[in-house]
């Protein structure tokens, strides 16, 4: 019990740190002539660097009141909130793939241990969810999705689906996979063509295609679902409250990086309830 909670731990540790990286890098994407991946974090506002004891995720934002030691400019949310929601997502990830991994061969053999698979998929999906959170967030900042991220991520995506097919030992694995980001891709292409690019714009299908691959049917039909419900509620509220028209375009990349996280944590248990609700 207190190896899985030191584990956890780790995990969270992790994705604060990972989470601040992330947010390097978006600034990066956002700043294409600075090259902040190397070298000190500084300031946005006044370049100061930053020393290491004010670099602290979260901790130290909430030590400084959001603001800068030199300059007192505010530093955006989006910095703690960032390694929040990836120390957060790394946890979850680590306990799908190996505590609940090790749990389910522990009922089965009477003994807990974890598997090259869940090791191999919790590297993936890792990587993935790095990839998800600067996609989210900056999609939702600039309404669009960096080819950078989209296609590294479509890339690891085709390793990991043939890694998995190894070790599950079958092409049905490979094609429900393939098929799967073909199919979504295909459907969003579909959409954007008949809008002419004004419901789906190309870095959305590029994401679905991933999105199909790396999840398979199932996981994608709960992620989709789940993605234009969320979808449309935002946006219904978003008229309710008179921050949006009609016309205005919202970026829909967030709620499918919502949906790809439902569609793997629950997608199975989704499809389940649903055959069963209406078969």
């Amino acid at each position: 019990m207190y190896l899985y909670v030191i584990t956890l731990v780790i995990f969270i540790l992790l994705g604060l740190i990972t989470g601040s990286f992330l947010n390097v890098l978006i600034y990066r994407l956002e700043n294409k002539k600075r090259k902040t991946l190397f070298g000190r974090s500084f300031c946005p506002s006044c370049g100061q660097q930053i020393a290491w004891y004010d670099n602290i995720p979260i901790i130290s934002w909430l030590v400084l009141g959001g603001k800068c030691r030199k300059c007192g400019k505010q530093i955006s949310s989006q910095y703690p909130l960032v390694e929040l929601a990836t120390g957060f997502l790394f946890a979850a990830i680590g306990l799908k793939f190996l505590f609940l991994g090790a749990l389910h061969i522990g009922i089965d053999s009477g003994q807990a241990r974890m598997t090259a698979p869940d090791i191999l998929n919790l590297l993936f999906w890792l990587f993935f969810t790095a990839g998800l959170i600067v996609i989210f967030v900056y999609d939702f900042k600039h309404q669009i999705i960096p080819n950078e991220i989209i296609y590294t991520l479509l890339a690891a995506g085709l390793v990991f689906v043939g890694v998995d097919t190894l070790f599950f030992g079958g092409y049905q694995y490979l094609i429900d996979h393939l098929l799967s980001g073909l199919l979504a891709g295909g459907f969003f292409y579909a959409l954007a063509a008949v809008s002419k690019g004004k419901w789906m714009g190309g870095g959305d299908i590029k994401l679905v295609a991933f999105m199909g691959l790396v999840l398979g049917w199932q996981g994608l039909l709960a992620a989709l679902y789940f993605s234009f419900v969320l979808g449309a509620v935002f946006g219904l509220s978003a008229l309710v409250a008179h921050k949006k028209a009609l016309s205005s375009r919202i970026p829909f990349g967030p709620f499918l990086v919502a949906g790809t996280f439902v569609g793997l944590f629950f997608g199975e248990q989704m499809v389940s309830f649903y055959v069963r609700m209406f078969l």
